[in-house]
């Protein structure tokens, strides 16, 4: 028995796992590691970002009994612009890390890592711009946890759009394959 590649639609035998022709995956089977490594780094990230998100809160509640009116109004700026970006960096990444161990649309895994990315790459950089701040403590902190991580997960998913079921099949579809 035969069967068509969805990727490059030429006649494959049935028990295939990749197309003979173009490389396809298309068995569970031909499934990379890359994709799943990707969706750990994204967590990773993610998990990074709720904890940068948390700290920012509590510095936002306790800021003024930190420092003196003037010094807080300054790092109240700060603090807030760190919460809403670790707060997305949070979202993105794990809705990108739920996407892609899921495999369920490769254009929106693809687009939350990219925003999870972006997120802890402006985390980074508000890192370095702040008053008094540490070119060590800021990479060690900010740039490698959450930039590097979340980037090298987007990298490592984004040459694998073959792995995703970007549209399912309606049912009358499937009715007329048959």
């Amino acid at each position: 028995m035969t069967s068509e590649c969805p990727k490059c639609s030429r006649t494959i035998p049935d028990d295939s796992v990749y197309c003979s022709y173009c490389g396809r995956g298309l068995q569970p089977s031909a499934r990379s590691t890359q994709v799943s490594v990707g969706g750990a780094l994204m967590i990773v990230a993610a998990t990074g970002s709720l904890l940068f998100f948390v700290l920012s809160l509590q510095a936002l509640a306790n800021i003024y009994d930190w420092y003196p009116l003037l010094v807080a109004q300054r790092w109240f700026i700060y603090d807030q612009v760190h919460a809403v970006l670790s707060f997305s960096g949070l979202l993105f990444g794990f809705s990108g890390a739920i996407l892609s161990l899921t495999r369920k649309s490769y254009n929106w895994t693809m687009a939350s890592t990219a925003l999870c990315t972006l997120s802890g790459g402006a985390t980074w950089i508000l890192s370095m711009i702040i008053p008094h701040s540490d070119a060590l403590q800021s990479f060690l902190y900010y740039f490698l946890p959450l930039f590097v991580t979340a980037f090298v997960g987007t990298v490592l998913i984004s040459f694998r759009k073959a792995e995703f079921n970007n549209k399912p099949k309606r049912a009358s579809q499937a009715t007329e394959e048959e």
